[in-house]
């Protein structure tokens, strides 16, 4: 347990922060005063001379009226139950009645003025100091179960918000005078951090800290302590509790003056739960009270930037890898400043832990992995060419300007590459590779390999212009893998060195293009058994599956010719299927699938026999190229009772229709409206989109028609060789016959 002590003049500062920040409540006339509330106090008061800002507060008996104002020239009032109190620094009243109580602030000059106002009820704590075993009023307000909720990095620091007066739950507040100190105890839990911060005192303030468990009592060094009253231009810090275990603070509020008035803040944050980022989460904030944790995925290649707003923090990150975690040493990261953590090799996890009374860190994962890889380029060279896996592998066409870095604080200082080149045998080709680069320090070199033993055949160094920071050189070679090696000119700059050591890595980018110059001799390899045996098994399967297709649309075809001759020598199909529905052998479900059934069957007959089929039409109508023929339906054909059943029959010996559509036009009443098709064709109001009927075709579709209409004109409308065409039955259809 621990605490701190300190007060700043932040006056001048806090004055310009609240004027940018804050807007005015009253900008009325020049002479009215301006006030700046922040937190729902009225902390500032813009005053032209002469002026004064007045207000009226309820009070009961007992109740503290203290106000307390920072300026050159004003002046502050205080008028309860008849009694005038005035001061140029702090008036104190405490209520002796129930009503209001008038407080004015007045100036002389213009000027702004700072304040701090309180009107609260008498705390009145008891007067004897309670033993650890007694019974006592234990505080639990104040709680901030989120730091992130409590603080706001946007404010210019990291104190616990607390809005509302100083009667509100965020304060402590009321008199103790002299002859009768007041202790106040506060419920705490195992790993809470209590703060304090002393807003507001009248005149000489002492506030002593102590914790108790069941058993024993032990004095905190912790002491909050203002030998004069509140001045509203100097702000003091906030102090601060670890709670190690369950218990309460005794604090002893006492004062030298014959009475004082306070106001304190306590927020109680509890222990904070580690953090959980997801791997799709590169940068977040930890904030956080004594102590927070984050954990995430964390690479052998990734580094962790940490940035701490306001106050300095003590940072440490744990790595698992394998089954183990590793702890790397703290480090410690000043305000406002940046430092790097890298990952040892091998890293799966982390876990960072962030200490200090109060922190606010933004933490970003970057990668120092080299190019567009997920690794960082091996520091040694192969050495068999069937074990190269773990060796980055250039395309000697185009690398595409390949960034890399020799990350002198994750102690790299060689980087190897294989560089591969692609060609036919026998032959030879001009590569050309580019180094570029910002520091001198890098050493590059180039490798021409044996490919059986990848032993070294030539050797090539790079140098670097002076001014470009630009080398590069040229290879004639045959296809397969070189080496480029990239070094630190100083072979002792990591000695004495430790991990995420400051030191500053050294970039380069690698750009290679490559001419052949030889072709070389095209390689064929002869077809074994076993791509013969599968290439004949796929060509028979291939060719049963293009057959199966046809052998059904055959097999579909010739089926439905001969429904079509059977149907053919039945006459009058309609009325078998009505008699059907009267006799009860078929539900109206069954006969209407058997009618849908038959209409692509019955397309199959000639017109003439396909009509007989169906029973006489109750209207036809043909021209040189087209017949059209309409029978009525049972009304129990339909699926909505509703609605009238039509067969319609269409047949283009001579013609080919384009953009065709029958129109269903009620010559009384409302639009008739196609609710049903068979078989299933666009259809939208009072029309049915068909399209293409090429020559020869013939058609029947059964159509449902909803309306309050009894009759009915079908015509049908496209283009026929290029032109317009319509086509409509002379004569009305109606729903009902006369007998009817």
């Amino acid at each position: 347990m621990g605490g701190r002590n300190t007060r700043h003049r932040t006056g001048l500062f806090l004055l310009s922060v609240l004027i940018l920040c804050q807007l005015p409540l009253n900008t009325h006339a020049d002479e009215s005063p301006i006030v700046f509330v922040i937190d729902e106090r009225v902390q500032m008061i813009t005053l032209d001379a002469g002026t004064s800002y007045d207000i009226s507060e309820s009070v009961t008996e007992g109740d503290v009226i203290s106000v307390a104002v920072g300026c050159d020239f004003c002046s502050v009032s205080i008028e309860e139950n008849g009694s005038l109190t005035t001061s140029t620094s702090i008036a104190t009243v405490v209520a002796s009645g129930t009503g209001l109580a008038n407080i004015s602030i007045s100036s002389a000059e213009t000027e702004t003025v700072t304040t701090s106002i309180l009107v609260a009820p008498d705390s009145q704590h008891p007067s004897q100091r309670p033993a650890p075993a007694d019974s006592f009023d234990l505080d639990s307000k104040g709680r901030c179960t989120s730091s992130s909720e409590c603080i706001d990095v946007h404010r210019g620091n990291l104190n616990t918000i607390s809005t509302g007066s100083y009667s509100s739950d965020w304060f402590e507040s009321g008199l103790v005078r002299s002859d009768s100190p007041e202790y106040w105890a506060i419920e705490v839990l195992e790993g809470d951090l209590v703060e304090f911060k002393l807003h507001h005192t009248s005149d000489h303030i002492r506030f002593e800290f102590s914790f108790q468990n069941s058993t024993a009592e032990l004095a905190l060094p912790l002491l909050i302590e203002s030998a004069t009253g509140t001045n509203p231009d100097l702000l003091t810090s906030p102090e601060y509790i670890d709670i190690l275990e369950d218990g309460r603070l005794i604090v002893k509020i006492s004062t030298s003056a014959a009475e004082s008035a306070y106001a304190l803040q306590r927020s109680i944050h509890s222990k904070s739960l580690t953090q959980q980022i997801d791997d799709t989460t590169f940068s977040f904030t930890q904030i956080g009270h004594m102590q927070s944790q984050t954990a995430f995925s964390f690479k052998e290649t990734n580094v962790v930037k940490l940035a701490p707003m306001i106050e300095n923090v003590k940072a440490e990150l744990t790595v698992k890898i394998g089954s183990n975690w590793i702890v790397m040493p703290e480090i410690e990261i000043s305000k406002n400043t940046v430092e790097r953590i890298y990952a040892y090799p091998n890293s799966t996890m982390a876990m960072l832990t962030i200490t200090s009374d109060v922190h606010w860190v933004d933490v970003s994962i970057e990668s120092f992995s080299d190019g567009n890889l997920s690794m960082d380029a091996p520091s040694f060279s192969p050495t068999d060419p069937n074990n190269i896996a773990i060796w980055p592998i250039l395309a000697s066409e185009n690398t595409a300007s390949f960034e890399g870095s020799l990350t002198l604080a994750a102690m790299d200082q060689n980087d190897v590459y294989l560089l591969s080149v692609d060609g036919w045998v026998d032959s030879l080709h001009r590569v050309h590779i580019v180094i570029r680069t910002t520091n001198q320090d890098l050493v590059v070199n180039v490798w021409e390999l044996n490919q059986e033993t990848f032993e070294t055949e030539s050797e090539y160094t790079i140098a670097f212009d002076p001014l470009s920071n630009e080398g590069e050189v040229y290879l004639n070679v045959g296809p397969g893998f070189h080496l480029i090696e990239f070094t630190h000119n100083d072979e002792n700059i990591l000695t004495n060195q430790t991990w995420s050591n400051g030191l500053q890595s050294v970039s380069y980018t690698i750009t290679t293009t490559k001419v052949t110059t030889e072709e070389g001799e095209e390689p064929w390899f002869p077809p074994n058994d076993e791509a013969k045996l599968w290439g004949s098994i796929i060509r028979w399967v291939l060719g049963f599956a293009m057959i199966i297709p046809a052998v059904f649309m055959f097999y579909k075809i010739r089926s439905t010719r001969a429904e079509g001759r059977r149907l053919g020598a039945v006459r009058e199909r309609l009325k078998i299927l009505t008699a059907l529905l009267d006799s009860g052998s078929e539900s109206p479900k069954q006969t209407r699938k058997t009618l849908v059934k038959s209409l692509e069957a019955v397309a199959t007959l000639p017109w003439q026999s396909a009509c007989d089929s169906w029973g006489i039409p109750d209207r036809t109508y043909s021209t040189e190229g087209t017949s059209l023929a309409i029978w009525k339906l049972d009304q129990r054909l339909s699926k909505d009772l509703d609605s009238w059943p039509l067969l319609i029959g269409l047949h283009t010996p001579d013609e080919t229709w384009e953009v065709t559509a029958f129109r269903f036009d009620a010559p009384h009443g409302s639009a008739w409206n196609v609710t049903n098709v068979e078989p299933r064709l666009l259809h939208q109001g009072e029309e049915i989109f068909i399209d293409t009927i090429a020559k020869g075709t013939m058609i029947f579709l059964t159509v449902e028609l909803t309306g309050d209409g009894n009759q009915v004109d079908i015509e049908i409308n496209g283009h026929v060789d290029g032109k317009p065409r319509g086509m409509r039955i002379p004569t009305t259809l109606s729903r009902f016959s006369e007998e009817e």
